[in-house]
């Protein structure tokens, strides 16, 4: 599989390459650059402030997390974790910067005390980020669908959107209106039809302590939501900087879009499909030109990338603390620098 991650990681460059030379064709790039350039500073701060406010909220939702399965470390170290994946995020193929980062971590921090759910949380965590996504994507595509029907490559986007988001949306209602000891029941069942080991031992343990805290998955797909709303903001601002001057609203209506398909792996980065996105929507429902809608995804995403670059200041300065993590059955191992 490493031997691959290369080749993937080529394949996608070339893409983005393929991607921007395409759009950038009939668009004079000095044009993007001078709205660059002539960008308003202040609403650039504020989006970098909320993008770092997500930071907050992303070690938030892993404290939520890690108390299901019984672990307890403090939130400020999990802010600077996740903060520090931000950074590797950008330098690693896909969203395994961050997990691995995170997992490298918790796994420390946790030495010789539920390994294997601390690293299982970091999953949950991805699993229910992305979910969120597609969540919020589902509920706009339905009153964009004139606008992305109306190229052939967007509407195949669309359609594969809904599709996942429809299967994600499937699977929560299972999982919330189900109780949680049937389900457990039915994966216990399951997991019988493997050899006994310790994996499948260890399977049990984790399915029980997700399927018994309803409430707190509950509480952290909500803050993940609120995530994703932020990031709709984000892309407000970077409009308002370049002096693109559309209501709000009409940003929520479009930019889950946009963020979800910038979670299918298929560009660095997800350069050229934000900005043929961006300048899709910008262009069709409020008259804005090419030019100005490829400055604004460019400033959004280098808004995202400040914070980012900010998580290696971290990665340089933070330090795990030498005190003890306690789990919770009364296990005090010590947490290595």
């Amino acid at each position: 599989m490493k031997k691959k991650q290369p080749f993937f990681v080529i394949a996608k460059i070339v893409v983005a390459a393929a991607l921007l030379t395409w759009l950038f064709h009939k668009v004079n790039p000095g044009q993007v650059w001078q709205g660059i350039r002539h960008a308003r500073l202040a609403p650039i701060l504020a989006g970098i402030f909320l993008c770092w406010f997500t930071i907050l909220i992303a070690g938030w939702r892993w404290h939520r997390l890690l108390a299901a399965f019984k672990i307890d470390i403090p939130l400020p170290a999990l802010i600077c974790i996740a903060q520090i994946g931000q950074f590797f995020l950008m330098f690693m193929p896909g969203p395994t910067g961050d997990d691995l980062t995170r997992m490298l971590y918790i796994s420390r921090l946790t030495k010789g005390v539920n390994v294997g759910e601390a690293c299982t949380s970091v999953l949950l965590d991805r699993c229910i980020g992305l979910a969120s996504v597609l969540l919020l994507a589902v509920c706009c595509i339905p009153f964009r669908w004139h606008t992305l029907a109306s190229r052939p490559e967007s509407r195949l986007l669309a359609v594969a959107i809904l599709a996942a988001g429809g299967i994600v949306l499937l699977g929560m209602l299972v999982f919330f209106v189900v109780d949680g000891r049937v389900m457990q029941h039915l994966f216990d069942s399951i997991l019988r039809l493997l050899p006994a080991s310790r994996i499948r031992h260890d399977f049990s343990v984790i399915s029980r302590h997700v399927f018994t805290s309803k409430p707190a998955i509950a509480q952290v797909i909500c803050a993940a939501l609120g995530t994703q709303l932020i990031l709709c903001i984000v892309f407000y601002l970077a409009g308002r900087s370049l002096e693109i001057h559309v209501p709000i609203g009409v940003w929520f209506g479009f930019v889950p879009i946009i963020i979800a398909a910038n979670a299918i792996p298929i560009t660095i980065a997800g350069f050229g499909v934000r900005e043929y996105l961006m300048a899709l929507f910008l262009g069709v429902l409020a008259g804005i030109g090419k030019p100005q809608a490829y400055a604004a995804s460019i400033v959004a995403f280098f808004m995202m990338l400040a914070i980012c670059l900010l998580g290696g200041i971290v990665y340089v300065l933070y330090k795990p603390a030498k005190n003890k993590i306690q789990s919770a059955d009364g296990n005090t191992p010590s947490a290595p620098v």
